[in-house]
């Protein structure tokens, strides 16, 4: 039990001694004598637990957009909750995990690679974002009764995911030119009511910019009758 316990707390240290370095560096400018130096581990621990740089450069990803368990218990009361609620309850969701963070690494590195992702970060996101987009597009589906795969849902999940996600990881930045903006949204609890409102409006929006193209009519293959 306790070698198992020992054997977790070196692979804890080794992902963010690799994520902080991985964030500021990129994962070509880091090496694994930097990466075992800054967690105190021998050298032979990254192949020990890892079996590769490659493998542990995935671990790191998967830990930077695990969901928090601080934000958890709101998805699950977000799924059964009705339409309207479960809206609120997504958006607290995604609020409360950003809150969550206690170190600045995972968003550092996701924005990393976001200017350029790599093969790791896509196989990343379609196992551990693409599920969650899909949960948001469905809670947004029953709000709207539009189907969950129709794009003004997911241009309205994007819309309130960005905007969430920039309020809660660029508050230093909007406190500069906005301070009365992001103070009313990190002290009231009227943003949450905001962000719904917003996020179906936007949904509109699309609809109202983008229609469906109309059908056009299939042409008679019947034959006129001949004409005696």
């Amino acid at each position: 039990m306790g070698v198992a316990s020992d054997s977790e707390k070196t692979k804890s240290s080794l992902i963010q001694a690799a994520g902080e370095l991985f964030a500021n560096f990129g994962f070509n400018g880091v090496t694994a004598r930097q990466i075992t130096a800054k967690a105190g581990v021998s050298l032979g621990a990254i192949p020990y637990h890892f079996g590769s740089m490659e493998a542990l450069y995935e671990e790191v990803l998967v830990a930077a957009v695990k969901i928090s368990d601080e934000a958890r218990p709101l998805f699950d009361q977000a799924n059964a909750a009705t339409p309207e609620e479960s809206l609120r309850l997504a958006i607290q969701w995604m609020i409360k995990d950003y809150a969550a963070q206690k170190v600045a690494w995972p968003i550092k590195l996701i924005e990393r690679e976001a200017v350029d992702p790599s093969a790791s970060f896509r196989k990343v996101l379609k196992l551990s974002y693409l599920p969650e987009f899909e949960w948001l597009c469905g809670v947004v589906s029953r709000v709207t009764s539009l189907p969950k795969d129709n794009d003004a849902v997911r241009f309205g999940v994007i819309t309130m995911h960005l905007l969430a996600s920039t309020f809660m990881t660029h508050r230093r930045i909007l406190q500069e030119f906005a301070p009365t903006v992001v103070k009313n949204v990190h002290e009231g609890d009227s943003f949450v009511e905001v962000l719904a409102k917003v996020t179906l409006d936007s949904v509109k929006r699309y609809v109202d910019g983008f229609p469906l193209p109309t059908s056009k009519k299939k042409k008679s293959t019947k034959k006129k009758p001949a004409s005696k």
